[in-house]
């Protein structure tokens, strides 16, 4: 030992009470089983949440479905229509393409009859 150098003394720690000896471990078990269940009754309840928001964006992705169809059905109504109204403006053309045709043709007609009966002449 060196002059004038302390040295520490270790005191040693007191026993623990008997009491809290017999109570240590059931009380660490109980401890640590209900840790457990919180956790999965956490785990549970995140899960329950995701399924809920799982739930609202397919039911919000239906609706958009549904939206979306309904426009795809307007815009198919609207086509059509619009084929009717294009369709409709076809046929009067081409019945006046053919009352036109059948007037140039009437005209032909006079005026090789007249070149006839002047080439007669």
């Amino acid at each position: 030992m060196a002059y004038g150098v302390r040295t520490p003394q270790v005191q040693s720690m007191p026993p623990l009470p008997s009491g809290l000896i017999e109570w240590l471990p059931s009380g660490l078990v109980t401890g640590v089983f209900g840790w457990l269940l919180y956790e999965v009754k956490a785990g549970e309840a995140r899960q329950a949440k995701r399924i809920d928001e799982f739930r609202a964006d397919l039911k919000a992705s239906e609706a958009r479905q549904v939206k979306r169809s309904e426009e795809l059905r307007a815009d198919m109504k609207e086509l059509r229509a619009e084929q009717r109204a294009s369709e409709a403006r076809q046929r009067e053309d081409m019945a006046d393409l053919k009352t036109d045709v059948r007037a140039l043709g009437e005209k032909l007609d006079r005026l090789v009859e007249s070149l006839l009966a002047a080439k007669q002449l």
